[in-house]
């Protein structure tokens, strides 16, 4: 499978965020109206797959430790605390060596390269922060609070949010299906099905020139798959073999709310993954920038 940008490349679709993509983030960002799009990270508060660890959050010292006795020295007490937290167990970045098919992964890269060591290749490692423009698709329809667990998003619902909106290489495509509060407010849905992009979108997506594709859900892609020869054809078609990076489990209510008063589709967005070696993912905090 040939290489998109260049022979031995593990950077993907992040070459397209160069200056001129940068700089067409920071033009979006003309008011300094800053809105967080992470879920909250805790056990029972983000969902996620059944096949991951709920996040475990703990104490290594607190106040508790000085009632029982442990001296304040030198002239004061301290609290500390641990998390342990799966890299796609909250609001994450798929590194590209997550997915692959056929044994290949994005650039041809064999996933032999994925051992119990980790990603030697494509790993999250390999990536770096995304400053870029962000175009919003509220995917809710006028009077509904969510799209059903199973509903596809078609290109023509994209296309018809952004016909005023010209995306450009580098650009960043965030789409809001409710779903998290859907959950939370009936967690026995359960985390196998959720709304999400269709097979449709894919081909609309690169010629767009989008970098990184972003959902509140899961997987971005709808659950379960309308493709009956792939559980996540869209992981394939985008990470794999074009190398666009997901965005998933996003918070997409306050910028949604936020953009249709100002009734615009375009943020300045801020992704920066953690520098984890090899990983094949990363927890992240994204911002959108007004």
């Amino acid at each position: 499978m040939p290489n998109r940008f260049a022979p031995g490349d593990e950077r993907g679709a992040l070459n397209l965020v160069d200056r001129p993509a940068v700089r067409r983030g920071l033009a979006s960002a003309s008011q300094g109206t800053v809105i967080p799009l992470a879920q909250p990270i805790g056990a029972g508060n983000t969902p996620i797959a059944g096949m991951r660890t709920p996040p475990v959050h703990f104490m290594s010292r607190d106040g508790g430790d000085y009632a029982a006795g442990l001296p304040e020295r030198p002239g004061f007490g301290f609290a500390d605390d641990s998390i342990l937290l799966a890299c796609h167990g909250a609001t994450h970045l798929d590194a590209l060596a997550h997915v692959w098919r056929d044994g290949v992964m994005y650039g041809g890269f064999s996933s032999d390269e994925v051992t119990s060591q980790g990603a030697k290749r494509c790993g999250i490692d390999k990536a770096g922060p995304f400053v870029c423009r962000g175009l919003l698709v509220d995917a809710v329809p006028p009077g509904h609070a969510a799209l059903a667990p199973g509903t596809p998003i078609g290109v023509d619902v994209l296309r018809t949010a952004l016909r005023d909106e010209q995306p450009r290489p580098g650009d960043a495509l965030l789409v809001r299906t409710g779903w998290p509060a859907s959950w939370r407010a009936d967690p026995s849905i359960g985390t196998e099905a959720w709304p999400g992009l269709d097979g449709d979108c894919v081909q609309w997506i690169l010629d767009s020139g989008f970098a990184l594709v972003g959902a509140d859900t899961i997987g971005v892609e709808v659950s379960p798959s309308t493709d009956p020869s792939c559980g996540a054809p869209l992981h394939i078609a985008l990470i794999r073999d074009n190398g666009v990076y997901f965005l998933e489990l996003l918070e997409l209510d306050a910028l949604a709310a936020a953009l249709a008063e100002q009734r615009r589709h375009d943020f300045l967005l801020v992704v920066a993954p953690l520098p984890i070696h090899q990983a094949v993912g990363s927890p992240v905090a994204p911002v959108a920038v007004l």
